[in-house]
């Protein structure tokens, strides 16, 4: 309707949607599709990223997660890709010992952060990793060490038994502020201590950005896959400061959430496709504003 209201969408300015981990992943990945002559599927060793409209993407170009069938009746030279989250060296061996051709699309951050867990437990160091024991990610990093585990809290840090030698480790999407309070709780566990965790650059200016921005709107919305550990990093931030939704992708969003808006912000996970978060500016954009004078879309 002409003259009305329309809520001013502001956008985080930088740390939204792919990052170059998963830039790296997606491209390898289109690139193994578009240039494999046959119309045998691409397989994953996982989902490649956390993300399902992206994987429904990646699906109609003929790249999809492996089946047990897949693994069973392998044929010489099919191409298997390693998640962005990577895997461990077991799951490496298996693919080359089926006659693969692998691809990794590890994120060079998770494999920087593999080779000091190694590092580590060489020096005679106990390994622990501050993450969620059912990511793959964490899992995968624990698979390169001997005797290294994961933990989630840092009540579960507090619990530990006494190691002569102990450092931690970070899965590289937790939020910073919880790994702190882990390794405050681990150096009371040894000796010597050694703290080498490694959150994400992308992820932390991603947290920080949209903070910033949550406390310049109305309401917040955070598009990205409920599986994504920097996606749900990013809801808790925002919305320890402002009402805040979660939407995989931007057919999930309703009008009557921002009744009572002029002004939204919108933040992405680093797995976010540009498309899904161009077309939840475009919805959030056209709605009325609960007062004010008409605006337009700040980008």
């Amino acid at each position: 309707m002409e003259g009305t209201r329309t809520i001013d969408v502001r956008r985080v300015k930088t740390y939204a949607g792919f990052c170059g981990g998963v830039k790296r992943a997606w491209n390898r990945a289109v690139k193994a599709a578009t240039s494999t002559p046959t119309d045998e599927p691409i397989l994953l060793s996982g989902k490649l990223i956390h993300n399902t409209p992206a994987m429904r993407e990646l699906a109609t170009m003929g790249v999809r997660v492996a089946t047990d069938e897949d693994l069973a009746e392998v044929t010489p030279g099919r191409t298997y890709i390693m998640r962005a989250h990577g895997e461990g060296p077991e799951a490496f061996a298996a693919a080359q010992a089926r006659g693969f051709n692998v691809i990794d699309a590890t994120c060079p951050i998770v494999t920087a952060v593999q080779k000091i867990a190694v590092q580590l437990e060489d020096e005679g160091y106990q390994v622990v990793l501050f993450g969620h024991r059912d990511h793959p990610e964490a899992r995968a990093t624990v698979a390169y060490t001997k005797h290294g585990f994961i933990i989630e809290s840092a009540d579960e840090a507090r619990a530990l038994p006494f190691y002569p030698k102990l450092a931690t480790i970070a899965q590289t999407t937790v939020l910073q502020a919880d790994y702190l309070e882990v390794v405050e709780a681990l150096k009371s566990r040894t000796d010597v201590f050694e703290d080498r965790g490694r959150v994400c650059g992308w992820t932390l200016h991603a947290q920080d950005e949209a903070v910033a921005l949550a406390r310049e709107v109305d309401a917040m919305v955070v598009v990205g896959g409920r599986d994504s550990s920097n996606t749900i990093q990013l809801v808790r931030v925002c919305e320890a400061v402002c009402p805040t939704f979660h939407i995989e992708s931007p057919d999930e969003l309703r009008a009557e959430w921002f009744a009572d808006a002029s002004v939204v912000g919108i933040a992405a996970g680093a797995s976010t496709r540009e498309s899904d978060l161009a077309e939840s500016i475009a919805f959030l954009s056209a709605l009325p504003a609960a007062s004010g004078v008409s605006v337009s879309v700040s980008v």
